[in-house]
Protein backbone atom coordinates (compact mmCIF):
# COMPACT_ATOMS: atom_id res chain seq x y z
CA UNK A 1 0.00 0.00 0.00
CA UNK A 2 1.09 3.29 -0.90
CA UNK A 3 0.33 6.60 0.87
CA UNK A 4 -0.36 8.72 -2.49
CA UNK A 5 -3.50 5.89 -2.98
CA UNK A 6 -4.82 6.55 0.49
CA UNK A 7 -4.80 10.02 -0.58
CA UNK A 8 -6.03 9.89 -3.29
CA UNK A 9 -8.92 7.88 -1.63
CA UNK A 10 -9.29 10.17 1.16
CA UNK A 11 -9.84 13.28 -1.62
CA UNK A 12 -12.18 10.99 -3.63
CA UNK A 13 -14.27 10.72 -0.47
CA UNK A 14 -14.22 14.42 0.48
CA UNK A 15 -15.27 15.42 -2.75
CA UNK A 16 -17.37 13.09 -4.03
CA UNK A 17 -15.89 12.90 -7.72
CA UNK A 18 -13.25 10.50 -9.12
CA UNK A 19 -12.76 13.48 -11.36
CA UNK A 20 -12.95 15.92 -9.17
CA UNK A 21 -10.19 14.64 -6.78
CA UNK A 22 -7.74 14.00 -10.08
CA UNK A 23 -8.25 17.65 -10.52
CA UNK A 24 -7.61 18.47 -7.10
CA UNK A 25 -4.54 16.02 -7.07
CA UNK A 26 -3.39 17.01 -10.63
CA UNK A 27 -4.12 13.99 -11.90
CA UNK A 28 -5.19 12.32 -15.04
CA UNK A 29 -8.83 10.70 -14.15
CA UNK A 30 -6.92 7.61 -15.34
CA UNK A 31 -4.30 7.48 -12.86
CA UNK A 32 -6.51 8.55 -9.86
CA UNK A 33 -8.82 5.32 -10.50
CA UNK A 34 -6.00 2.51 -10.85
CA UNK A 35 -5.08 4.79 -7.63
CA UNK A 36 -9.07 3.21 -5.91
CA UNK A 37 -8.50 -0.29 -7.52
CA UNK A 38 -4.90 -1.15 -6.36
CA UNK A 39 -5.79 -0.21 -3.43
CA UNK A 40 -9.05 -2.08 -2.97
CA UNK A 41 -7.23 -5.26 -4.38
CA UNK A 42 -4.30 -4.87 -1.98
CA UNK A 43 -7.58 -4.49 1.33
CA UNK A 44 -9.33 -7.39 -0.78
CA UNK A 45 -12.28 -5.34 -0.53
CA UNK A 46 -14.73 -2.86 -2.08
CA UNK A 47 -14.33 0.57 -1.21
CA UNK A 48 -16.67 2.49 -3.21
CA UNK A 49 -20.28 2.07 -4.62
CA UNK A 50 -19.40 1.88 -8.30
CA UNK A 51 -22.44 3.91 -10.54
CA UNK A 52 -23.86 6.06 -7.56
CA UNK A 53 -23.71 10.19 -7.55
CA UNK A 54 -22.08 11.28 -5.84
CA UNK A 55 -19.46 8.66 -4.75
CA UNK A 56 -20.08 6.71 -1.85
CA UNK A 57 -18.26 4.51 0.48
CA UNK A 58 -18.89 1.50 1.28
CA UNK A 59 -18.57 -0.03 4.93
CA UNK A 60 -14.80 -1.26 4.29
CA UNK A 61 -14.48 2.65 2.79
CA UNK A 62 -15.97 4.14 5.71
CA UNK A 63 -13.72 2.53 8.13
CA UNK A 64 -11.05 3.02 6.35
CA UNK A 65 -11.77 6.69 5.63
CA UNK A 66 -11.56 7.01 9.76
CA UNK A 67 -8.25 5.59 10.11
CA UNK A 68 -6.61 7.18 6.61
CA UNK A 69 -7.71 10.91 7.03
CA UNK A 70 -5.55 11.62 10.17
CA UNK A 71 -2.44 10.23 8.45
CA UNK A 72 -3.03 12.13 5.46
CA UNK A 73 -4.04 15.21 6.57
CA UNK A 74 -1.03 15.03 9.21
CA UNK A 75 1.62 13.90 6.17
CA UNK A 76 0.04 16.68 3.88
CA UNK A 77 0.68 19.12 6.83
CA UNK A 78 4.24 18.09 6.97
CA UNK A 79 4.56 18.26 3.44
CA UNK A 80 3.56 22.01 3.59
CA UNK A 81 5.97 22.92 6.44
CA UNK A 82 9.07 21.28 4.87
CA UNK A 83 8.08 23.25 1.75
CA UNK A 84 7.95 26.26 3.06
CA UNK A 85 11.18 25.80 5.33
CA UNK A 86 13.08 25.34 1.89
CA UNK A 87 11.69 27.98 0.40
CA UNK A 88 12.18 30.87 3.13
CA UNK A 89 15.84 28.89 4.15
CA UNK A 90 18.66 31.10 3.47
CA UNK A 91 21.01 30.17 0.55
CA UNK A 92 24.92 31.01 1.83
CA UNK A 93 27.32 32.22 -1.24
CA UNK A 94 30.85 32.03 -0.83
CA UNK A 95 32.46 34.45 -3.56
CA UNK A 96 35.27 36.41 -3.93
CA UNK A 97 34.94 39.61 -2.79
CA UNK A 98 35.53 41.59 -6.54
CA UNK A 99 32.09 39.12 -7.47
CA UNK A 100 30.35 40.28 -4.69
CA UNK A 101 31.37 43.94 -4.85
CA UNK A 102 30.52 44.04 -9.09
CA UNK A 103 29.06 40.89 -10.07
CA UNK A 104 26.07 40.33 -8.29
CA UNK A 105 24.61 43.21 -7.61
CA UNK A 106 21.86 42.73 -10.24
CA UNK A 107 21.22 38.83 -9.11
CA UNK A 108 20.67 40.02 -5.74
CA UNK A 109 18.55 42.53 -6.38
CA UNK A 110 16.54 40.08 -9.02
CA UNK A 111 16.47 37.62 -6.47
CA UNK A 112 15.23 39.45 -3.67
CA UNK A 113 12.50 40.68 -5.48
CA UNK A 114 10.59 37.57 -6.44
CA UNK A 115 11.83 35.64 -2.96
CA UNK A 116 11.39 38.46 -0.14
CA UNK A 117 11.48 36.05 2.49
CA UNK A 118 14.68 34.60 1.50
CA UNK A 119 17.87 35.86 3.42
CA UNK A 120 21.03 35.44 1.27
CA UNK A 121 24.73 35.51 2.77
CA UNK A 122 27.35 36.33 1.00
CA UNK A 123 30.70 35.48 2.24
CA UNK A 124 33.82 37.22 0.70
CA UNK A 125 36.57 34.02 0.79
CA UNK A 126 39.66 33.23 -1.13
CA UNK A 127 39.46 29.64 -3.55
CA UNK A 128 40.84 27.87 -1.04
CA UNK A 129 38.39 28.86 1.82
CA UNK A 130 35.30 28.25 -1.34
CA UNK A 131 35.96 25.32 -1.89
CA UNK A 132 35.99 24.45 1.71
CA UNK A 133 32.77 25.80 3.07
CA UNK A 134 31.05 24.35 0.19
CA UNK A 135 32.72 20.86 0.97
CA UNK A 136 31.82 21.43 4.87
CA UNK A 137 28.24 22.88 3.82
CA UNK A 138 29.00 26.03 5.37
CA UNK A 139 28.10 27.50 1.68
CA UNK A 140 25.40 25.93 -0.80
CA UNK A 141 27.47 27.06 -3.69
CA UNK A 142 30.95 29.02 -4.30
CA UNK A 143 31.33 31.21 -7.03
CA UNK A 144 34.91 31.45 -8.50
CA UNK A 145 37.24 32.35 -11.11
CA UNK A 146 38.28 29.43 -12.46
CA UNK A 147 37.32 26.11 -13.76
CA UNK A 148 39.93 23.82 -12.24
CA UNK A 149 38.61 22.79 -9.50
CA UNK A 150 39.67 19.62 -8.06
CA UNK A 151 37.31 15.84 -8.59
CA UNK A 152 34.72 15.84 -5.81
CA UNK A 153 33.26 19.38 -7.15
CA UNK A 154 30.78 20.11 -10.05
CA UNK A 155 31.27 23.23 -12.29
CA UNK A 156 29.15 25.38 -13.87
CA UNK A 157 30.63 27.98 -16.19
CA UNK A 158 28.62 31.65 -16.30
CA UNK A 159 30.77 34.24 -18.16
CA UNK A 160 34.16 34.32 -19.12
CA UNK A 161 36.95 37.01 -16.81
CA UNK A 162 39.87 38.25 -18.29
CA UNK A 163 42.67 40.50 -16.47
CA UNK A 164 43.22 43.99 -17.28
CA UNK A 165 46.24 46.56 -16.45
CA UNK A 166 45.04 49.79 -15.02
CA UNK A 167 47.60 52.68 -14.98
CA UNK A 168 46.97 56.76 -14.31
CA UNK A 169 46.14 58.68 -17.44
CA UNK A 170 48.61 59.49 -19.95
CA UNK A 171 51.05 57.15 -17.79
CA UNK A 172 53.88 55.62 -20.67
CA UNK A 173 52.93 52.08 -20.02
CA UNK A 174 50.00 52.76 -22.59
CA UNK A 175 52.50 53.55 -25.38
CA UNK A 176 54.27 50.83 -25.46
CA UNK A 177 52.30 48.60 -28.15
CA UNK A 178 50.78 45.81 -26.98
CA UNK A 179 51.67 45.15 -23.11
CA UNK A 180 54.31 42.50 -22.28
CA UNK A 181 55.29 41.27 -18.93
CA UNK A 182 58.85 42.79 -19.15
CA UNK A 183 57.01 46.31 -20.20
CA UNK A 184 55.40 45.88 -16.76
CA UNK A 185 58.02 44.95 -14.67
CA UNK A 186 59.67 48.28 -15.62
CA UNK A 187 57.01 50.27 -13.20
CA UNK A 188 56.15 49.75 -9.69
CA UNK A 189 52.90 48.41 -8.85
CA UNK A 190 49.91 48.50 -6.50
CA UNK A 191 48.77 44.67 -6.50
CA UNK A 192 46.23 42.65 -4.62
CA UNK A 193 47.31 40.23 -1.93
CA UNK A 194 48.08 36.37 -2.57
CA UNK A 195 44.94 35.77 -1.95
CA UNK A 196 43.51 36.26 -4.88
CA UNK A 197 43.96 34.64 -8.02
CA UNK A 198 44.91 37.45 -9.82
CA UNK A 199 48.05 37.87 -8.23
CA UNK A 200 48.93 34.48 -7.86
CA UNK A 201 48.58 34.35 -11.81
CA UNK A 202 50.89 37.30 -11.86
CA UNK A 203 53.44 35.67 -9.60
CA UNK A 204 53.63 32.65 -11.59
CA UNK A 205 53.79 34.18 -14.97
CA UNK A 206 56.88 36.65 -14.13
CA UNK A 207 58.84 33.66 -11.67
CA UNK A 208 58.09 31.11 -15.22
CA UNK A 209 60.10 34.16 -16.83
CA UNK A 210 62.87 34.94 -14.27
CA UNK A 211 61.07 38.47 -14.33
CA UNK A 212 61.32 40.12 -11.18
CA UNK A 213 58.62 43.18 -10.37
CA UNK A 214 58.19 46.10 -7.94
CA UNK A 215 55.17 45.99 -5.47
CA UNK A 216 55.17 48.83 -3.55
CA UNK A 217 51.67 48.62 -2.29
CA UNK A 218 49.83 45.64 -1.26
CA UNK A 219 46.00 45.63 -0.32
CA UNK A 220 42.89 43.05 -0.56
CA UNK A 221 40.86 46.08 -1.26
CA UNK A 222 40.12 46.83 -5.11
CA UNK A 223 38.84 50.32 -4.98
CA UNK A 224 42.20 51.15 -2.68
CA UNK A 225 44.28 50.15 -5.68
CA UNK A 226 42.13 51.94 -7.81
CA UNK A 227 42.49 55.03 -5.84
CA UNK A 228 46.17 54.61 -5.57
CA UNK A 229 46.64 53.88 -9.27
CA UNK A 230 44.66 57.57 -10.29
CA UNK A 231 46.64 58.86 -7.92
CA UNK A 232 50.23 57.95 -9.57
CA UNK A 233 51.36 55.25 -7.38
CA UNK A 234 52.12 52.95 -9.55
CA UNK A 235 50.43 50.45 -12.02
CA UNK A 236 48.20 47.38 -11.45
CA UNK A 237 46.40 44.27 -12.75
CA UNK A 238 42.79 43.58 -12.40
CA UNK A 239 40.06 41.47 -13.11
CA UNK A 240 38.08 43.01 -15.86
CA UNK A 241 34.56 42.54 -13.49
CA UNK A 242 36.26 45.34 -11.14
CA UNK A 243 36.59 47.59 -13.36
CA UNK A 244 33.42 50.12 -14.41
CA UNK A 245 32.93 52.80 -17.35
CA UNK A 246 32.99 55.33 -14.34
CA UNK A 247 36.58 54.22 -13.78
CA UNK A 248 37.83 55.01 -17.18
CA UNK A 249 37.20 58.46 -16.51
CA UNK A 250 40.06 58.24 -13.85
CA UNK A 251 42.29 55.23 -14.77
CA UNK A 252 43.60 53.97 -18.65
CA UNK A 253 42.39 50.40 -18.88
CA UNK A 254 43.67 48.19 -21.49
CA UNK A 255 43.19 44.44 -21.80
CA UNK A 256 45.96 41.94 -20.90
CA UNK A 257 44.48 38.56 -22.66
CA UNK A 258 47.47 38.54 -24.79
CA UNK A 259 49.22 37.55 -21.24
CA UNK A 260 46.92 36.65 -19.07
CA UNK A 261 44.93 33.63 -20.47
CA UNK A 262 40.78 34.14 -20.18
CA UNK A 263 38.90 32.00 -17.46
CA UNK A 264 35.17 30.84 -16.94
CA UNK A 265 33.71 32.14 -13.87
CA UNK A 266 31.18 29.67 -12.26
CA UNK A 267 29.22 28.34 -9.49
CA UNK A 268 30.76 25.47 -7.55
CA UNK A 269 28.70 22.95 -5.67
CA UNK A 270 29.74 19.24 -4.34
CA UNK A 271 29.19 16.77 -6.35
CA UNK A 272 26.75 14.25 -5.40
CA UNK A 273 24.71 17.00 -2.59
CA UNK A 274 21.04 17.76 -3.27
CA UNK A 275 20.44 21.89 -4.47
CA UNK A 276 18.01 23.34 -2.35
CA UNK A 277 15.50 24.63 -4.81
CA UNK A 278 15.64 28.38 -3.48
CA UNK A 279 20.02 28.09 -4.01
CA UNK A 280 18.54 26.81 -7.68
CA UNK A 281 16.48 30.26 -7.90
CA UNK A 282 19.42 31.72 -6.99
CA UNK A 283 21.43 30.29 -9.36
CA UNK A 284 19.14 31.24 -12.66
CA UNK A 285 19.21 35.18 -11.50
CA UNK A 286 22.81 34.30 -12.15
CA UNK A 287 21.65 34.42 -16.33
CA UNK A 288 20.90 38.07 -15.41
CA UNK A 289 25.00 39.21 -15.52
CA UNK A 290 25.37 41.60 -17.86
CA UNK A 291 28.09 41.72 -20.41
CA UNK A 292 31.57 43.27 -19.45
CA UNK A 293 32.72 46.83 -20.54
CA UNK A 294 34.29 47.47 -23.64
CA UNK A 295 37.87 48.62 -23.07
CA UNK A 296 40.30 49.97 -25.37
CA UNK A 297 43.19 47.95 -26.97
Amino acid sequence: MEFRELRTFCIVAKLGSISAAARSLNLGQPAATKHLKKLEEELGVELLFRGRRPIQLTGAGTALLEMASPLVEGIGALESFTYGLEHISPVTIAAPSALIANVLHKPVTSFRQKYPKNLLRLWSRGETDILRMVAEGDADLGILPTADVPIGYDFSPMFTIERVLVAPKGHPVGRQGDPTFSGLARWPMVMLSTNSRTRRLMDEAFEKRGLHYDIIVETDSIEAIKLYVAGGTGISVLPDIAVSAGDAAELDIYPLSNLLIPEQVGVVTLRGKPISSTAQNFIGELATIEPKLELKS
